[in-house]
């Protein structure tokens, strides 16, 4: 009923279809709880069964990197001069694709609920007229069509990323993923901005901020956000963290206070045996998990990312490393950043680090880096170095290249919302902060000239590099095992704290 109101498909015959050469697909339902046991919320959709079979090109769509929502978040705990009081509005659009005009000729076949007995006889099919999900360039569609209706209110898309979108006179901004709009803005300019969307789409809208009637906690994109007296914070799904308890048969384990700890010798050598195939399978799913979940958790991304280096050729050892892992999440099943209320002007600050040739195996070293938009976390990673560096020196400057690189994408990004803050980055390493801030390669006969651009952002002004103390580096903790004391003293530097227990809107697993 709803797809004939919208009008996805008219009746053709077949042998139309077949004689302009148009692709026939099958369909079938596809039923969902995107909710949980107690909280349920099904959706049943009619999807197509396109593969990709490489004769369709252009069909990319893009999203918005996370970091674009922390920036959202930040914005809104930052006081501006003009001191009116900000809201996030999350809006939802219903059955989006079925919104965009399809832009190729397809067919389906007919569901059996819009099979009547002269269908069957005259052998329809469906002629898509918008787009299907399951179809390859449904979301390209829908994005196009986003795109088409933002411009047509005032919106002006961002360059560094096409998912976001900034209105200059109401100072609205905005991220588009997939179906989701997420908004900052006054409350008056939010309710615009939802009147408008409501010209064009079916949305289903929620406006969280400290008004009488808003939303005080919500989802988006399956994170949670609340607002509190001393600003706003942000979680991830604890549900990533049950179901891997769960898949470990951890439940009723005792937990640990570190998600991983300083490999032993005699533990390296025992724990080279290779899983069979059924036990490879098994430890991806969760190391993938794990990897996901680590994208909001800075307490588990150096621990993560030794878990993921086993994912070509699992060991026992990576087993062992995932369950303590698990184990951790007993013990700490949240972490909650906080964005405190803080006043406009504040650089975009990086913090970068180095842990010279951590691995034993390897000799390779690991990179670690933290962004924060005044005291507000926007991201941070923890990678191992792709050669081996010959000195110390070499790899504080590979990570701070690296830090560079991630905050320049940052600022990009913060100046498609009309934010021109300065960037600077923060360093513990005298040899990687003396190279950034000289001329040429000096001594250094090993190192590629490509990595010394960062002199050039120092010289241009796009980037200042200083000097902090090896035990005030947050970065520290994206490059070792650390001790519980250790963890929590970097966590605080980063407003982050270890909660127990369930977020208000926090799910359940669906049983």
């Amino acid at each position: 009923e709803y797809a004939k109101r919208k009008g996805v498909w008219k009746k053709i015959p077949r042998k139309t279809a077949v004689r302009n050469g148009w692709r026939i697909i099958k369909v079938r339902w596809i039923d969902i709880n995107k909710g949980d046991t107690d909280h349920p919320n099904y959706r049943s959709r009619l999807v197509g069964k396109e593969f990709n079979t490489g004769e369709v090109e252009g069909l990319f769509a893009g999203t918005p990197p996370l970091e674009a929502l922390r920036l959202l978040l930040s914005t809104a705990a930052t006081k501006e001069s003009d001191k009116k009081r900000k809201v996030i509005m999350i809006n939802d659009v219903s059955r989006a694709f079925f919104e965009a005009p399809m832009q190729r000729n397809v067919c389906i076949e007919l569901p059996e609920e819009d099979m009547t007995e002269e269908d069957r006889k005259n052998d329809m099919v469906g002629y898509l007229q918008q787009s299907l999900y399951g179809t390859r360039d449904a979301a390209a569609n829908f994005q196009l069509e986003v795109k088409k209706t933002m411009r047509k209110v005032g919106f002006r898309v961002g360059k560094y990323n096409p998912c976001t979108y900034y209105h200059p006179r109401l100072q609205l901004k905005t991220l588009v993923h997939g179906d989701d709009f997420v908004s900052v803005g006054g409350v008056e300019e939010c309710q615009w901005f939802k009147d408008m969307l409501e010209r064009r789409f079916e949305i289903k809208s929620k406006v969280v901020g400290s008004g009488e009637g808003e939303a005080k906690e919500e989802r988006i994109l399956n994170r949670l956000i609340r607002i509190t007296a001393d600003g706003w914070e942000y979680e991830a799904d604890q549900r990533h963290a049950d179901i891997m308890v769960e898949k470990l048969n951890l439940k009723g384990a005792t937990g640990v206070k570190t998600p991983c700890e300083e490999e032993k010798r005699w533990q390296d050598e025992e724990g080279r045996e290779l899983l069979e195939e059924k036990e490879s399978r098994g430890f991806r799913e969760l190391a993938a998990r794990a990897n996901y979940l680590a994208q909001d958790r800075v307490d588990i991304q150096y621990a993560t990312k030794e878990i993921c280096r086993g994912m070509c050729n699992p060991t026992k050892g990576d087993v062992r490393r995932l369950r303590r892992l698990g184990r951790y999440l007993i013990t700490v099943p949240r972490l909650v950043i906080k964005y405190g209320w803080q006043n406009q002007g504040e650089k975009m600050t990086g913090f970068t680090d180095s842990d010279f040739a951590g691995c034993r195996q390897t000799a390779k070293s690991t990179s670690g880096g933290a962004i924060t938009a005044g005291c507000h976390w926007i991201k941070s990673w923890s990678s191992t170095q792709k050669t081996i560096a010959l000195s110390s020196g070499e790899a504080e400057l590979t990570a701070l290249v690296k830090c560079s690189c991630e905050i320049i994408g940052i600022l990009q990004l913060a100046a498609d919302w009309d934010q021109e803050v300065e960037g600077e980055v923060f360093v513990d390493s005298t040899a990687a902060l003396g190279v950034g801030k000289r001329k040429g390669a000096g001594k250094l006969r090993h190192v590629r000239v490509g990595q010394l651009w960062v002199q050039e952002k120092q010289e241009r002004g796009d980037l200042r590099y200083r000097m902090v103390k090896g035990t005030e580096n947050p970065a520290d903790a994206l490059t070792k095992a650390m001790t519980r004391g250790e963890m929590e003293k970097y966590l605080e530097m980063l407003a982050m704290e270890t909660r127990s227990g369930r977020a208000e809107k926090g799910l359940q697993m669906a049983t």
